[in-house]
């Protein structure tokens, strides 16, 4: 239990998507020795560890929070995965930045499974998005994989759903505590997941579905994925930070073309104008994942499911998705609202933005218009030169926050990574 412990809180002093973590195992080798260490042997091994990280280190209060993790995990039968467990993930190891624990409930066994295929897409779909999304995750789980996604509101909640009726386990990697189920409308899709699957989250129990967390978890479900499918996402949608991890990570990126006029599949259809490889049907994800994972797709299966993957209300009621649900049974209707309100071709000195036009211009200049008020102020307080997540903590940004602000910069090209754990503003 104290090994444990040690491990939390390390993950609690150094904070979610941490540059330090893996340099400073290398150094000591384990948390014991790390906290162990005084400042100049920790300065000696990670020079760019600032005040925060340091005081943090050194001091007791992350070991004192640590035992009453601990000791709540226990009493409520959730599975805390360190680093050095047999059973944690072996593709997170393989990434920078990898989680120093994780907190699950279910069958541990799923997170490391041969075949998996990351499924993500925006929380508000249309109808065309969440039948897509039910129908490529259905018959991919029919043949053989684990579909890893979010459980957020939209088409991660279909993912997972699609994959349990389809018979097959499902990961969910949540961006709050193992506790705090949301959207509050996933309870019960939650409890079939726990079930048939597994729930993991880098986040202690008790800690608030906070929006900066969400892109910083991103990162997990990709790592969790052998292939990530971009179902629908706008210009904005999160669902883009997990193909840009996709990306960075190696990991075969597929992305489902939408209607050119509509928002909600600009992103996607960006994707494809890049090179990701477009999905029209399920085979179009399984053709270059067969050479590696020959033995574990099962055809016969696949072709059975492809029978009856078409979306139908009933598939999600047991699920408790009213939101999901409602959708479908408006569909109809919110089709013609869309249709009577696109602009006419008739229309003469009117024309619409290509989203090719709209992302060139993203890429052609520093754009703030994609960052929220808090994210412009950080923006503009970055120091010139590199500098690490310190120069945002000591400004009394927490951690997590100050990770996953540096997260959105570089998703939009206004910072990079450095080696050493730095960061650098273009």
């Amino acid at each position: 239990m104290q090994h444990e412990t040690l491990w939390v809180a390390l993950a609690e002093a150094l904070g979610a998507r941490s540059p330090y973590l893996k340099p400073l195992l290398q150094a000591f080798g384990t948390p014991e020795a790390i906290f162990a260490a005084d400042e100049q042997a920790l300065l000696a091994a990670v020079p760019t560890l600032g005040r925060g990280t340091l005081a943090a280190l050194l001091r007791g209060h992350a070991r004192e929070r640590a035992a009453k993790i601990v000791r709540w995990c226990h009493m409520n039968r959730v599975r805390i995965l360190t680093m050095d467990a047999p059973e944690y993930p072996k593709r997170l190891l393989d990434i920078d930045e990898p989680p120093a624990v994780l907190y699950c409930r279910g069958n541990l066994s799923v997170l490391n499974a041969p075949l998996t295929v990351g499924v993500v897409g925006t929380r508000k779909p249309d109808v065309y998005g969440v039948r897509v999304a039910y129908k490529l995750s259905f018959e991919l789980a029919a043949a053989g994989a684990v579909i890893v996604s979010g459980m957020a509101d939209g088409l991660d909640g279909v993912a997972a759903a699609a994959a349990i009726n389809a018979g097959s386990a499902t990961v969910a990697v949540f961006g709050s505590g193992i506790d705090i189920i949301y959207p509050k409308s996933r309870t019960k899709l939650s409890r079939e997941i726990a079930e048939h699957g597994v729930m993991v989250t880098e986040y202690a129990p008790g800690t608030r579905p906070f929006g900066h967390n969400f892109p910083v978890r991103n990162r997990i479900i990709s790592a969790l994925s052998g292939a990530v499918l971009i179902a629908e996402a706008g210009e904005t949608s999160g669902a883009l930070i997990t193909a840009r991890y996709a990306i960075t990570q190696g990991k075969p990126l597929f992305a489902v073309p939408g209607d050119i006029t509509a928002a909600r599949s600009a992103g996607t259809n960006q994707l494809v104008a890049d090179g990701v490889t477009p999905v029209s049907c399920t085979e179009d994800v399984l053709r270059p994942l067969r050479f590696l994972y020959h033995d574990c797709v099962q055809e016969q299966a696949l072709r059975e499911a492809m029978q009856y993957s078409e979306l139908s209300e009933q598939a999600l009621r047991p699920f408790g998705m009213r939101d999901i649900t409602a959708l479908l049974q408006d569909g109809a209707r919110e089709q013609e609202k869309v249709t009577s309100a696109e602009p006419k071709a008739s229309h003469k000195g009117k024309t619409r933005k290509s989203v090719p036009a709209a992302q060139e211009r993203v890429r052609s200049a520093p754009d703030l218009s994609m960052l929220d008020a808090q994210q412009k102020t950080v923006y503009e307080n970055l120091p010139d030169g590199a500098f690490s997540v310190d120069a945002l903590t000591e400004r009394g940004i927490p951690v997590g926050e100050a990770a996953a602000a540096l997260t959105l910069l570089e998703v939009y090209g206004l910072v990079c990574s450095r080696p050493g754990g730095l960061f650098e503003k273009l």
